[in-house]
Formats: C-alpha cells, sequence, structure tokens
C-alpha cells in the first residue's frame, strides 16, 4: 500500500520541525507527513548529550514543542521507520519497515536531514 501525501518531509529532527512549521506559517494546508528514524518527537541534541545524561534534565525538557503545539501543526508523525530509498521520478520514499510514500507532486518531498545522533559507549 502506498500512503499519499502533500508535503513529505524525511527527517523528523528540528529541521523536519522548522520545515513543518514554514509550510504551515506559508499558508500550506494540504497533508504533510513527516518520516523520523527515531521513534521520538523533535528534540534538542545538545541538553540530551549533556544534561540529560549528566542527571541534571528529564527527558521531556528537550522537546522542541509540547503536544498540543505538535498537534496545531496537523501533520502526519512516522517516527521509527528510517527512510531507505527514494525515487525522484514518482516521488516516493521507501521505509525500513517496508512503507512506500508518496509525495502528489515533483518537488514536493523535502530531506529536512542533519547528523545522526550518537550514544555514548558504556
Amino acid at each position: 500500500m502506498i500512503d499519499t501525501t502533500g508535503v513529505l518531509v524525511v527527517g523528523a529532527s528540528a529541521a523536519g520541525l522548522s520545515t513543518v512549521e514554514a509550510l504551515r506559517r506559508h499558508g500550506y494546508r494540504d497533508k504533510v507527513t513527516v518520516l523520523g528514524a527515531e521513534p521520538c518527537l523533535p528534540y534538542d541534541r545538545p541538553p540530551l548529550s549533556k544534561q540529560i545524561l549528566a542527571g541534571a534534565w528529564e527527558p521531556y525538557r528537550t522537546q522542541l514543542r509540547s503536544p498540543a503545539a505538535l498537534a496545531g501543526l496537523d501533520a502526519e508523525f512516522i517516527l521509527g521507520d528510517p527512510a531507505r530509498n527514494l525515487d525522484l521520478g514518482t516521488h516516493t520514499v521507501c521505509t525500513d519497515q517496508g512503507r512506500v510514500v508518496r509525495a502528489r507532486r515533483r518537488g514536493r518531498v523535502r530531506p529536512a536531514r542533519r547528523g545522526r545522533a550518537r550514544r555514548p559507549r558504556q
């Protein structure tokens, strides 16, 4: 089965969140889907690696937006399923779990990925 969306944002980090916010701010009202490799909503990475691992913060403090703010964006977040293949000809992305998501028109797949989060060695 192929899921169809208006805009497909690949990457659920701060960059992906900013992309969705900019689309909505500029009046885009069609469906927006965000694919993220990690199983959690967008969070601030530097505090994760410092304050949380040091025990100074609880994990919820790194969330970039409240659940209400994210709900207000009216975007579908598909988390914990990394994008693996991008077909520019059909505007589709296939994920590790076999999901296929297609943007309705060319130019509507937005890569918004930065680096990968790394876990410290134990």
